[in-house]
């Protein structure tokens, strides 16, 4: 009866971890804090909530290395000639940093393409 139990047990396990794996990297998308590693224009802060590659952008939530993110309503776009912009400027393939306010929404975006080379 024991060895039974030890059997189920371990089954359970290796039903349940390979569900675990799958689905935890999809909900953890928080970024780091990413520092200036770059020499960024004067109106760039010194640094960001995290860092990607747009996959999809839409008015009010944007794909950054595959992860969600909401966009604020009130959210700012900024390039590096333009401290400025249009939510337009920004399209699939950029690499930009963001900075998010306390709801978790993205509320300052920043293009890095030119100053990430």
């Amino acid at each position: 009866m024991r060895h039974a139990k030890i059997k189920y047990v371990l089954f359970m396990i290796a039903l349940v971890l390979p569900l675990v794996g799958i689905t935890l990297p999809a909900g953890v998308c928080h970024g780091q804090r990413v520092k200036g590693e770059w020499t960024l224009p004067n109106h760039y802060p010194d640094g960001f909530d995290g860092a990607g590659h747009i996959n999809r952008i839409a008015k009010d939530e944007i794909v950054i290395d595959d992860c969600l993110h909401k966009l604020s309503p009130f959210a700012k776009y900024a390039t590096p000639t333009r401290s400025n912009t249009l939510r337009s400027r920004f399209r699939a393939g950029d690499f930009v940093g963001y900075i998010k306010n306390s709801k978790d929404e993205i509320e300052s975006l920043w293009l890095l393409n030119e100053v990430a080379r």
